[in-house]
């Protein structure tokens, strides 16, 4: 993975340059990113974190942001946020609403609530996080309307229940088994563990993003779409809890 991926981008760097900003962008060599940014990809919650995990958003714009968090499902078929009415969330963010001021941080706690979650696997959530630019009093706008950009992250959370170690994608990885029938790649995964593929193909036919997006879940599996062309080994590597790949991993199909 990517270097630059190691700041969270999150899609607001390259979105707030149509802001208060004027060029914010993503630079591939700079250390410092332009923006909103995190220091991580993902959260890993043990059940031993008994006061909660933290979240750190990093302010770089010379203006604030009102910053809105919640926790959302998954839509485990499409691996995104889940639509529709949702049920209960294990989690609650505080402060669910709070400013981040230019050029600070602004530290969240996700902590659990009574919600009941398997104890024999890991369950996996959204933290939502929404950034709404500041914007000029009425008396200092010099145009009568004024487009507000929001744009909403969603940030992987990971809740592993006693028995389940903070670092384990990587050893998970080769336990991973695949079959085939027809066109479909059925990934068997026998593991506690949810995975996610960073790169995936058969022979020289590699999955596209949005089907890199599905994880297999925990003692389950998932169905990728191959091209009727494809044939050869299966090849695959994991995104690990940092949100880099794992050693690349083959057998035969």
């Amino acid at each position: 993975m990517n270097a630059l991926l190691r700041w969270h981008f999150i899609g607001w760097a390259l979105c707030l340059f149509s802001i208060a900003a004027g060029t914010a962008h993503a630079q591939a060599a700079s250390a410092t990113p332009q923006g909103i940014s995190f220091q991580v990809l993902r959260v890993i919650y043990l059940e031993s974190d008994k006061k909660g995990v933290t979240l750190t958003a990093s302010n770089s714009n010379p203006y604030p942001y009102l910053m809105q968090s919640w926790i959302q499902p998954v839509d485990t078929a499409t691996g995104n946020v889940a639509e529709g009415k949702h049920p209960a969330m294990p989690f609650i963010v505080t402060p669910p609403l709070a400013r981040l001021e230019a050029n600070s941080d602004l530290t969240l706690r996700i902590r659990r609530n009574a919600v009941v979650l398997p104890a024999d696997r890991e369950s996996v959530f959204f933290i939502s996080m929404k950034a709404i630019p500041a914007q000029a009093a009425p008396e200092q706008r010099t145009e009568d309307k004024q487009m507000v950009l929001t744009v909403t992250n969603n940030m992987k959370v990971f809740y592993r229940p006693e028995g389940l170690v903070k670092r384990a994608v990587a050893d998970m990885a080769p336990k991973l088994k695949f079959r085939r029938d027809g066109n479909q790649l059925i990934a068997e995964n026998p593991t506690p563990y949810w995975l996610t593929f960073s790169h995936l193909r058969v022979g020289t036919a590699a999955l596209d993003k949005a089907q890199l997006r599905l994880m297999v879940p925990p003692k389950g599996q998932q169905h990728y779409t191959l091209p009727n062309t494809a044939s050869g080994n299966v090849t695959w590597q994991l995104i690990d809890e940092d949100g880099w790949s794992t050693p690349v991993e083959q057998r035969p199909l």
